[in-house]
């Protein structure tokens, strides 16, 4: 609440310094500013779908800039509570997050994932620090890699040539505060751009609180010769409950809280080593994050072109806390992790236009690891016989901040060979590198060899653009895409290796991806566009936990994974647009190591094999707008463990609205209002974490 204050504070005395006197300029300057919020819209070529900023920040109960893409086509949201971001996840086409790029502003932001944490900080993100959210689906041009589902890139907002604040706050189910505000500005060569916020909930599931604070600061500077300088911060300090198990055969069961499994937010996990097992630990149970990046860019521009270099610099500090089952009040473990040490990522791009060539070519290294876990507290009366074995539950871990390292370089020709064609061609050559890992970091003995893993792969990309008329556009579009072990994945290969469990090689994996795209419109009225692709994944890495020894990766042979992307858009009226969208995949596998029986009868886990969305926006000039979609996502199979599941297929129904009652030069005053899962249906999207029944938000947002 500090870091809210302080952030509150500031940018109001930067808005009230800031605030011009009335004059005709003014009108004028305003005038200008609509021409800027256009152009700053616009978005490469490869981008498929745009998240608009109303979008954005719609009202969440989540309080994550990550229900804004459910409605997407291909886009498949795991979400293991109905609030906060700590287990919610992205997958597009059937791939999750560390088969996806993640991007700010250009830059990855993908984390290094260990201890449980995830490749993707979603908590990061205040909407009011969004200007947009673009989508590109597929591997796409050479300059992105180590991805096979696609790119996400959240745009940040820019400086406006008027000063701007917006505050807003909303109130909802479970007793859930969002409160949100952002100042930006651009005064001649510099320019701001400045958010805050505070969220805060008690969950649905029992002891799945939320309280954080964010805050997100940019400053630009022009100089001469269109030489651009920006640098930022993002910040987030965020405390989670841990989920506590609770079903009828629990001695702690609480009939008025939804039944669910338990859920450790940290990692590696203690449940194993504890006497009564997921029983052992209960409510006020949490995980506190601290996460802080830095980032900084220096742009040139050119008359034909520009370049760019980005660096990006992050860390998270983490501490667990588990409490009695029994006694809320008696704590049993407590432990502080660097869950990311000082991870950082240099990035290089130039554009130019020659002739009808566009030339793109660029780079980037990344440096990255994992840091030290110390135990700060432990009642070993809670901890059965097995601690005795286990040096990392006494004492923690020993990190490893620089273990692994990836580089790039990359070149691609997008050239118009004819008025209605394009062919773009693009190499990108990769360098990954794996170092061998101290015996001290694995926190016991265990019979882990000495080795290293040494990567490099040149890989081509290929699409060739028709257009056989003026209202229509075929893409077609091949490459090969390699992606690499994450910290996590290379750490539990390593330390099982000595095992021979499974196998004891462990590659990156390769897939070659087809894809063939028809795009129609008519007219201003309406949008087509169709979508079909197939991928061929070698070495796809995958994991399962074993009892007594923990997380296992492995290398299955081969995966498949084909589908089609229908999309539909219609303006019914300048104040009415209609759209939907339609999904159809399917995976195949062979040479799985764990699923040796075949349960899933060669099929991939967690696919939906089709999803559908549906929806209708409304706009009133600048006073009224609301929204209204359908989302509908097939059954899945899941192996719970061993055991092969099915979760069920579910229907929601989402509305939201926004009314302006008050506006008066350049100020205005504006009611907020959502509601999700609106027909009550009862579902999970992830196996044992029921989410929540229909939920409301409600609240203002001020404009001045």
């Amino acid at each position: 609440m500090k870091v809210l204050k302080f952030a509150v504070i500031f940018l109001v005395i930067c808005t009230l310094a800031a605030r011009p006197a009335e004059s005709e300029d003014k009108k004028e300057k305003v005038y200008e500013l609509k021409e800027i919020v256009v152009t700053a819209t616009e978005v490469p070529d490869y981008v498929q779908d745009v998240v608009s900023k109303d979008e954005v920040s719609r009202p969440a109960i989540s309080g994550s800039v990550l229900d804004s893409l459910g409605s997407q086509a291909g886009v498949q949201l795991q979400r293991g509570s109905a609030a906060g971001t700590e287990s919610s996840k992205l997958r597009i086409r059937g791939f999750g997050e560390t088969r996806l790029r993640i991007l700010k502003d250009g830059m990855s932001i993908q984390r290094d994932g260990s201890y449980g944490n995830g490749p993707v900080d979603w908590s990061m993100f205040s909407a009011e620090h969004v200007d947009h959210i673009e989508i590109h689906r597929g591997a796409g041009p050479a300059k992105f890699g180590n991805t096979f589902g696609g790119v996400v890139n959240i745009v940040t907002k820019k400086p406006s040539e008027q000063p701007q604040t917006r505050i807003s706050g909303a109130y909802g189910t479970f007793n859930t505060w969002d409160t949100q505000i952002s100042h930006t500005w651009k005064a001649g060569p510099a320019g701001w751009a400045i958010s805050a916020s505070h969220f805060e909930t008690d969950g649905y599931l029992r002891n799945n609180f939320t309280d954080r604070d964010n805050f997100s600061a940019n400053v630009f500077f022009e100089f001469p010769l269109e030489v651009e300088f920006s640098a930022g911060m993002s910040y987030s300090d965020s405390e989670t409950g841990n989920p506590v198990y609770n079903r009828p055969d629990s001695p702690y069961y609480d009939s008025g809280e939804p039944d669910a499994d338990e859920r450790e937010l940290g990692g590696p996990g203690i449940s194993a080593r504890l006497l009564q097992g997921v029983l052992a630990w209960g409510d006020e149970s949490l995980a506190e994050d601290e996460n802080i990046s830095f980032n900084a860019s220096l742009t040139k521009g050119f008359d034909s072109g520009y370049a760019r270099l980005d660096f990006l610099l992050w860390n998270q500090d983490r501490k667990e806390v588990y409490y009695d089952a029994a006694d809320s009040g008696k704590k049993i473990y407590e432990r502080e992790t660097e869950a990311e040490d000082n991870n950082w990522s240099l990035r290089g791009e130039a554009a130019f236009d020659l002739s009808r060539h566009r030339v793109e070519v660029g780079g980037e290294t990344r440096h990255y690891g994992w840091g030290d876990q110390t135990v700060n507290y432990m009642d070993e009366s809670y901890f059965n016989a097995s601690v005795n074995f286990f040096a990392f539950i006494r004492e923690g871990f020993k990190g490893e901040p620089e273990c692994l390292t990836y580089h790039a370089l990359y070149a691609q020709d997008t050239w118009k060979i004819h008025p209605r064609a394009d062919l773009e061609f693009g190499l990108r050559q990769e360098w990954y590198e794996a170092d061998s890992i101290d015996p001290e970091a694995f926190g016991y003995e265990w019979p882990a060899e000495e080795t290293s893993v040494s990567e490099n792969n040149l890989d081509p990309r290929f699409a060739l653009t028709f257009r056989p008329w003026d209202t229509g556009a075929f893409t077609a579009r091949a490459g090969i895409v390699h992606r690499y072990p994450s910290s996590p994945e290379y750490f539990w290969w390593y330390l099982n290796k000595g095992m021979n469990f499974f196998n004891e090689d462990f590659r990156p994996e390769e897939a070659k991806q087809y894809e063939l795209t028809y795009q129609q419109s008519f007219s201003d009225v309406m949008m087509a566009e169709i979508r079909g692709y197939y991928y061929d994944v070698e070495d796809y890495i995958s994991s399962t936990s074993v009892p007594k020894i923990g997380s296992v990766y492995y290398n299955i042979s081969e995966v498949e994974i084909k589908g089609m992307e229908i999309e539909l858009s219609a303006n019914l009226s300048s104040d009415m647009r209609i759209w939907t969208n339609f999904t159809w995949q399917e995976g195949d596998k062979s040479g799985d190591p764990w699923d040796t029986d075949n349960n899933l009868t060669h099929e991939l886990a967690d696919l939906p094999e089709t999803m559908f969305n549906m929806g209708a926006d409304y706009v009133y000039g600048e006073k009224f707008s609301a929204h209204l979609s359908l989302n509908y996502t097939d059954s899945r199979e899941h192996f719970k463990g061993a055991e092969l599941v099915t979760l069920d297929s579910y229907t929601l129904v989402n509305c939201s609205a926004s009314y302006r009652f008050w506006e008066s030069k350049g100020n205005s005053w504006e009611l907020l209002f959502a509601a999700e899962n609106i027909l009550d249906e009862d579902y999970e999207e992830e196996e044992g974490y029921p989410m929540a029944g229909t939920t409301v938000m409600g609240g203002l947002r001020a404009i001045f």
